[in-house]
This record gives structure tokens, C-alpha cells and sequence, in this order.
């Protein structure tokens, strides 16, 4: 759980309102900058609007009719028997082969989180040929399934960088090759080695914990907030940030802030106030103020600012990482490290901004469900007397509704949407959604309902255990005036069976829901 996206701080409505969200939104509202944007009230639909997505070849807006069937991943259609039915009759068929077909592939999708050290290999290891042939049933059922290679972004959205998808005209070979008896046209021993870096080659500063973490929480799931001190003597560009998970079997996922040296004593008062390393945290740092800089999960590479570009970070400045710690197993105390390169202030860079946009989260129980926890006023309470405060209702009033206008959402899905209006103008590095386990559907879209609509984030179904930054391949400009609307869609047969019936809302426990966006932009040239 936790909040994605990040900028410097907003003033859409009292600073008193403000100040309260930013200390427990990971400074959330924080994000909301200059830029954050004012915005526009808009009416809830009574069902999702976020539709099905059965034609993933069209770019235009989608149809907003209500859908009452939940969005799959399907396996893609090159695969099918249709895949053969044009060959001419007197065309030569190649047949699909290792080095031709799938080495490539494994290389290039694969390679890179799978290879000896890498995010993926505690649970694959891919270092040679015969090591994709002697589990190919396995790789055909991930590929075929969705669930490998990791790229939750549909085809609805812009073209990305770094995209791990494997289209279909290179998949239809890769099962072709397996269903003929996986042979290898290579020697087995043949390294297959990641087309991509994965690791910041031979990084300014390599920033370890202020000590290991050793789960004395004694929780399953464990939210940590671990404290890195850079030691940075002077004002310098964060140009490279990356994440290195320590404890892999463990560590299911992290998302990094840039925290002030104001706040440094009150970091250290949270840490001395909570046995072990760090704190317990919750959808950010608690801290007043942290600038979101970056979201691990297996396979994610290295945060790298577009050239020219980069982060302004002060002597006394540090870094929070909030870990989320799945103990399925007993480990050592884990020290996931950071990785840093810098410049010094004299280059002549450009600043990057990170806005950061919360869009409400209102999910009340089904009708065939019942207890006294579906009382929102119930929850409520108990979220402010556990975190301080309900940034649900802030974010509300925010967009324009209240609780009244999700309490017809009770056939077990439930909808959320904002529009907010661009005040800063820039070029965008990066999109990210953010939504917890109940999330099913995600999108951003850039100015809605007009003849310059983009699609910029599609995610049909929702996972949380793979939240990437998205590069657009293409040039994409906010202008003062445009519009963003985000949508989130959540599903209840999602959530947890062992847990008490409950209504859902915006708050920062992991069995709460979010619908946090991030915009990263740099200076319009």
C-alpha cells in the first residue's frame, strides 16, 4: 500500500486542510503543487464507466456504457489457429526455432529480472538455452496466461518505453517452438543473457539502511519505513535512483521519497518510538513533508531522469523507502540498499516536477453482505483514531462528491473519477497509477471528450503486485488548460475472504483502497 507520484506542495484549498493530508497522504496533496491543478466536480455514475475492453485496436475514446462483467486478461489472438490461415499455398514455412525465434525474446523480456541475480531468478533462473527448454511447458502456461512477462498496460494507451509485452506476432514462434518439443538448435549451454540494464553501472553513492530490518514487528505483512542518510555535502542534481532488494523471498515491494533535512528529527523521534529499524508506515512516510521519487516491484528498472534532466537534493536531505515485507518464510535481517548517481549543481540541468493526483475511494459492501463495519461512519472513525485523520473526505470534497454519491454501488463494483485542470505546463517522463488489492481498473486520460484525447494509462486488470512508471515513446505536452481524468475502478470479490465484511475507503491500511496518480514532467523546450 502507498501512494504513488510526487511535486512540491498545493494550495487547491486551506492550508489547514492541506497540511493535514499531506502528513498522512505521503504528503499526497503535497504533490499537488502549483500544478496540481483545481478541480473539476463531476458526477458519479451509478456502474463503472471504465468499460470491458473488447477492441484493444482502437484509440479513440472508449464507450462509456455501463458493463456489468469484469474485465480478463486473454490470451493474445496470434496464437490461434487464424495465425496460418493466409499462408499462400506455395510460401515456404520456416519452422520456429530457439535462436531465431525465442532466444531474442528471452533475452530481451526475460533476461533482465530472470538472469543469475536478478529481481526474478529466486523464483526462475534463466542463464542458458537448456534452461528455457527444460521448463517450456511452464514459460507457455505464464506467456499464454498473462501472467509473464509483467505488463499490466494495455494497447488503448500511448506507446511506452522499455515496454516488457511480448506482441503477438512474436509470441505465435515462441509456442510454435514449445508445442514441436522445445529443441534446441543452440548447445545448451549457450548463456542467455538480459538485453537491458537492470542495475546503475558503477553508481556515485551506494546508500545502506540506517540498520537491517529483522520483521520485529512480527507482522505477515509488514509496512516499514526505512531511513537512508546519502551524506550529500553539497546541492547536487539525483540524476539515477534505484532500489536493490536485499531479502528477495521477502521483500514484495518498496516506493522511495526525498525527505528535507527539516524533517530529520522527526524521523529519528518515529524511529527511536518503534522497535527495530524505521517505523511502521502506511500510504507514505508520515512525515510533513517527502517528495515521491520512485515505486520497486520485481523487474522494475532503475529510475533515470531524461537526459538534461534531474532532482534537486540539499546537504542533509535523505531518503525513505517505505518496504512492504511479505514473511512467508524465516530470513535474515534485510538491508535493501539504494544506488545513486549525481551531478553537481553547477550542470546546467533542467528541474523535473512530479505532481501527484488522489481521486476518491469510496466502496461500500454489496447487498449480500452485512455487518457492522459496512457502517462508513464506523470505519471512519476508526481510521481517524488510527492514522489522525481521514484524508477520504478531503479528497471528496476535492472532486466534488461526497460519500451519498457511491452508496447505490452495492452490486459488488465501484467506481471513482476527477478531472483536474493543468495550471503548469510540461513535457511528460512518466505516468504511474496506484490502487490497492480491490483495484481492478486504472486509466488516465488526457484532455476527455475532445479531438485531442490521449489515452495515457490503460490498465484493464488491476495488479498490485506490478505498479510500473510508464515513458511515453512519444513527445506528449501538458498546456495550461488541459485536462486530466483519473478512473478507478474496484471490485470486491477481490478483497480478502477471511476479513469481516467492511465498507472501503481512502485511507492508508493495506485492507484500505487508494486511487493515487502521479504525473512526472519536465520543462516544455
Amino acid at each position: 500500500s502507498s501512494s504513488v507520484s510526487d511535486d512540491s506542495h498545493c494550495s487547491v484549498t486551506s492550508n489547514i486542510a492541506q497540511q493535514a493530508v499531506v502528513a498522512f497522504v505521503a504528503v499526497a496533496i503535497a504533490g499537488c503543487s502549483a500544478s496540481q491543478t483545481e478541480p473539476v466536480a463531476i458526477e458519479a455514475p451509478s456502474v463503472t464507466t471504465v468499460p470491458e475492453r473488447g477492441d484493444e485496436t482502437s484509440s479513440s475514446a472508449p464507450e462509456t456504457e455501463p458493463s456489468s462483467s469484469t474485465t480478463t486478461n486473454v490470451p493474445p489472438s496470434s496464437v490461434s489457429d487464424e495465425s496460418t490461415d493466409d499462408t499462400d499455398s506455395g510460401d515456404v514455412v520456416v519452422e520456429a526455432t530457439f535462436s531465431s525465434a525465442v532466444a531474442p525474446v528471452m533475452s530481451n523480456n526475460c533476461g533482465s529480472c530472470h538472469n543469475p541475480g536478478g529481481p526474478g531468478s529466486v523464483h526462475w533462473n534463466l542463464s542458458e538455452a537448456r534452461d528455457v527448454s527444460e521448463n517450456a511447458q511452464f514459460i507457455r502456461a505464464a506467456l499464454l496466461s498473462g501472467y509473464m512477462p509483467p505488463w499490466p498496460a494495455s494497447n488503448l494507451g500511448v506507446a511506452y518505453k522499455n515496454s516488457f509485452a511480448i506482441e503477438d506476432e512474436a509470441l505465435a514462434p515462441i509456442i510454435e517452438w514449445i508445442d514441436n518439443g522445445a529443441v534446441l538448435d543452440v548447445d545448451p549451454t549457450t548463456p542467455v543473457i538480459g538485453g537491458r540494464s537492470v542495475r546503475i553501472e558503477d553508481p556515485d553513492l551506494v546508500v545502506p539502511p540506517t540498520e537491517p530490518y529483522d520483521n520485529e514487528s512480527g507482522r505477515f505483512d509488514d509496512y516499514r519505513c526505512l531511513v537512508y542518510y546519502p551524506k550529500i555535502e553539497r546541492t547536487s542534481w539525483l540524476r539515477k535512483l534505484q532500489f536493490i532488494p536485499d531479502q528477495t523471498e521477502v521483500v514484495h515491494h518498496a516506493l522511495g521519497y526525498l525527505v528535507p533535512a527539516s524533517q530529520i528529527e522527526a524521523a529519528r523521534q518515529r524511529d527511536l518510538d518503534d522497535p527495530g529499524s524505521g517505523w511502521e508506515c502506511f500510504g507514505g512516510t508520515g512525515l510533513a513533508e517527502d517528495t515521491y521519487l520512485v515505486g520497486w516491484a520485481p523487474g522494475q528498472l532503475p529510475l533515470e531522469y531524461p537526459e538534461g534532466t534531474g532532482l534537486a537534493i540539499e546537504p542533509g536531505d535523505f531518503f525513505v523507502v517505505q518496504v512492504h515485507y511479505h514473511y512467508e518464510i524465516a530470513v535474515d535481517p534485510d538491508a535493501s540498499w539504494l544506488e545513486i548517481d549525481v551531478e553537481p549543481a553547477t550542470s546546467d540541468l533542467e528541474p523535473i516536477s512530479i505532481t501527484r493526483y488522489l481521486t476518491p475511494a469510496e466502496i461500500p459492501c454489496s447487498t449480500d453482505e452485512e455487518g457492522p463495519l459496512c457502517d462508513r461512519d464506523v470505519i471512519a472513525n476508526l481510521r481517524r483514531v488510527e492514522f489522525g485523520q481521514l484524508p477520504a473526505d478531503f479528497i471528496n470534497a476535492s472532486c466534488g462528491v461526497t460519500p451519498a454519491s457511491f452508496a447505490h454501488m452495492t452490486d459488488g463494483v465501484a467506481w471513482s473519477s476527477c478531472d483536474r485542470v493543468v495550471q503548469e505546463p510540461g513535457e511528460i517522463v512518466s505516468v504511474l497509477g496506484h490502487m490497492h488489492d480491490l483495484g481492478a481498473q486504472y486509466r488516465m486520460t488526457l484532455n476527455p471528450g475532445t479531438d485531442r484525447e490521449e489515452i495515457l494509462l490503460d490498465i484493464p486488470d488491476w495488479d498490485y503486485d506490478w505498479q510500473y512508471s510508464y515513458r511515453p515513446v512519444e513527445t506528449i505536452e501538458l498546456q495550461i488548460g488541459d485536462v486530466l481524468r483519473f478512473e478507478c475502478t474496484w471490485e470486491r470479490s477481490r478483497r480478502d475472504p477471511n476479513l469481516a465484511p467492511a465498507y472501503v475507503l481512502w485511507s492508508y491500511g493495506s485492507d484500505d483502497e487508494m486511487c493515487f496518480s502521479s504525473v512526472t514532467t519536465r520543462p516544455l523546450k
